[in-house]
């Protein structure tokens, strides 16, 4: 139900900018860019598993395909899926599957002299929804994790169509920031600081194209 709700918020927010269409002129007669998106954030380091020794400068990946839609002149809106697969330790027992499903909600606007959307410097605000699923005893226990997040970065459009970014992005979980030696953690807390550790610094990137 949780993700049923979240997927209707989701629509209807693209409903919302299509309708701001009609406010802007969008680039070379086009307002519409289709992007796949991609965020990579530092493990700096695993706790040791087994007897094994650390591991460091590993990589949380969390794969982020969006739909950009130019709102005026110098701002774009869009929508972001978010897919996350990784591991996890609850209870420092063996690592547990974690995969996570998200959307997002975003709003980017120029810093770049000119101020034009899609080109040059920009900083953007972003809100997520995570939704997983984590082991807890014999059964399995569904949850959510909320975030905001914001992000300085750069727009490049070649040849008019082609769509590239990169950014340095901070975020801010709702939860999931409890120390390692806090009692009472329960399963879904160890995967929501997992995710929180995904999430909190990243450097992002975009390859897309302006569709219509």
């Amino acid at each position: 139900m949780q993700k049923r709700n979240s997927l209707i918020v989701f629509v209807v927010f693209v409903l919302s900018m299509s309708g701001l269409q009609a406010q802007n002129t969008g680039f070379m007669g086009k307002r519409v860019v289709l992007n796949m998106g991609a965020e990579f954030s530092p493990v700096f380091r695993n706790r040791i598993i087994h007897e094994e020794p650390f591991k460091y400068f590993q990589f949380n990946y969390i794969l982020s395909p969006n739909i950009e839609v130019i709102t005026t002149k110098r701002a774009t809106a869009g929508v972001v899926y978010h897919y996350f697969r990784t591991q996890y330790e609850p209870f420092w027992e063996e690592s547990e599957d974690l995969t996570t499903h998200g959307f997002g909600v975003f709003y980017k606007f120029s810093i770049a002299d000119g101020r034009r959307a899609l080109i040059g410097s920009y900083l953007k605000a972003q809100f997520d929804g995570f939704f997983f699923e984590c082991p807890d005893g014999a059964s399995t226990l569904s949850d959510k994790l909320f975030a905001v997040k914001v992000e300085l970065g750069k727009d490049f459009l070649l040849f008019n169509r082609l769509h590239l970014s990169s950014g340095i992005s901070l975020g801010m979980p709702f939860s999931g920031y409890r120390v390692i030696a806090d009692a009472g953690r329960s399963a879904s807390d160890f995967a929501k600081t997992r995710i929180f550790g995904a999430y909190w610094f990243g450097f992002t990137v975009n390859v897309g194209f302006l569709a219509f």
